[in-house]
């Protein structure tokens, strides 16, 4: 393996990489289905398809895939962003292993960042229902901080000119094998897939974040 020793910021995904996807599964897949069969007065798994068949319309390349308040006006329902976030904050955990793998990461010296497609309303409902806010130095929604979505170089391009660093002085890591592996390394990030299923081997595939922790220690 390649030495890691230009290694000065560590990225990470946020929903499924930090945090459980429970959360904003059940925004998208429960919540918005269930003010739409109300307000259209069909059953539950009727609106569960209706409203996936116009999600995948969209596609999750796009910004309005991530904006709730669009999709609460496309349906025209009846609740704020607020509400209907609120209603599942009670799903927002954190993976278990997280804690102890930011702070031995934080105690290497390096510095932690979050870079998520998600949509600032989300990320900051979920870092103030956690204790793990502290340990990064900066948080980035891509959709809400540079109307981009991480399909491309240009917002990793941002990210690394906002900490004031080299694509080669970063790392990434995230369950995303597109978003959060392939186009990274692009720019020349050392980017890791967050496989948390245990069905893919690689050099640089990790199964939780201890193991990614461990690999960079190797790799000093």
């Amino acid at each position: 393996m390649r030495k890691m020793d230009s290694a000065r910021v560590i990225s990470f995904d946020l929903d499924g990489t930090v945090t459980d996807i429970s959360f904003v599964d059940s925004v998208w897949l429960e919540g918005i289905p269930r003010l739409y069969a109300l307000k259209n007065r069909v059953s539950l798994e009727d609106a569960k398809r209706e409203v996936r068949k116009e999600y995948d319309k969209v596609g999750r390349e796009k910004l309005e895939w991530y904006d709730l308040s669009y999709w609460i006006k496309k349906f025209g329902l009846s609740a704020s962003t607020e509400e209907v976030l609120r209603s599942f904050e009670d799903k927002i955990r954190v993976f278990e292993e997280v804690p102890r793998a930011l702070k031995e990461l934080k105690r290497r010296g390096f510095k932690l960042i979050i870079v998520t497609n998600a949509r600032r309303e989300f990320v900051d409902m979920e870092l103030a229902q956690l204790e793990i806010r502290d340990y990064f130095e900066h948080v980035f929604s891509s959709t809400s901080d540079f109307g981009l979505v991480k399909k491309a170089t240009d917002l990793y391009e941002k990210v690394c000119a906002a900490c004031e660093i080299f694509p080669s002085e970063m790392v990434h890591v995230g369950d995303d094998r597109y978003f959060d592996f392939e186009v990274p390394k692009k720019l020349g990030i050392r980017a890791f897939y967050l496989d948390r299923t245990g069905s893919q081997q690689g050099e640089f595939v990790v199964h939780n974040l201890e193991e990614f922790s461990k690999k960079l220690f190797f790799e000093r």
